[in-house]
């Protein structure tokens, strides 16, 4: 919906492109972490580190956009769940930062891969193009205002759990046989948990998009509708 004052319009537009940029950074980052994992390429992963510093520079400039928008225009309705929306945005795009980092971080704890340790990582390896296609995913139900498409979001995180829980098994099992490939087996366990973070807040960012189109809250398997959520509150406060 367009605005009598043009410029409010054009406010809400900084907005989401500053954080489209973030998006497209912090994909970045976990491809090139990918990668970087696949050839133990040290070099890269302190580059990615580097980098982190870049996505943490656009959570501080969408926050105050956003607080200039609040300070200006007194938004309501749509738009205020538009504002807040990309500020939770904004800060799962951040934590996605930081958990890239880390995975960067453990790659200097890699060194000769045992053909076990290699089966591990490749499997891990595998579900960084589930993320993406969910990051991609995200920013497009944001642009469309996509709901069913932000619930599919939701519902893929499920496999980026499955693989990590799947992988920790396999590599505690390893462990208990190869004592001497602990540090590199445990390397790899907080890169799965680092991916499984990222999907989780992919999903929030899923999440995020229903809540500024719907006025739904769906976080935590919480709850659905605004009017049931105010119903809840208010029973509950008449206790």
């Amino acid at each position: 919906m367009e605005h009598i004052v043009k410029s409010f319009d054009r406010d809400l537009e900084t907005v989401l492109a500053e954080l489209t940029d973030m998006a497209k950074v912090v994909r970045t980052q976990l491809i090139d972490v990918a990668g970087a994992l696949q050839t133990l390429d040290i070099e890269t992963a302190t580059c990615i580190m580097k980098r982190d510093a870049e996505v943490n520079g656009y959570e501080v400039v969408v926050d105050a956009l956003i607080e200039s928008v609040f300070a200006r225009r007194q938004p309501a309705a749509c738009d205020l769940r538009m504002l807040i929306g990309m500020g939770r945005m904004s800060v799962d795009y951040e934590r996605m930062g930081d958990e890239i980092r880390n995975i960067a971080a453990s790659i200097e704890r890699l060194h000769a891969l045992s053909p076990e340790l290699v089966v591990h990582r490749e499997s891990l390896l595998k579900v960084v193009p589930v993320i993406v296609d969910m990051m991609n995913e995200a920013i497009i139900s944001l642009m469309r205002g996509d709901c069913a498409r932000a619930r599919k979001i939701i519902e893929c995180d499920c496999t980026v759990d499955e693989v990590y829980k799947s992988t920790c098994h396999g590599l505690i099992v390893h462990m208990m046989k190869e004592p001497k490939t602990i540090e590199e087996a445990q390397a790899l366990m907080w890169t799965g948990r680092s991916l499984e973070r990222v999907g989780d807040h992919v999903k929030n960012l899923a999440e995020a998009v229903i809540y500024i189109v719907e006025g739904a809250d769906v976080r935590h398997e919480f709850y659905t509708a605004l009017t049931e959520r105010d119903t809840f509150v208010g029973s509950e406060l008449g206790k």
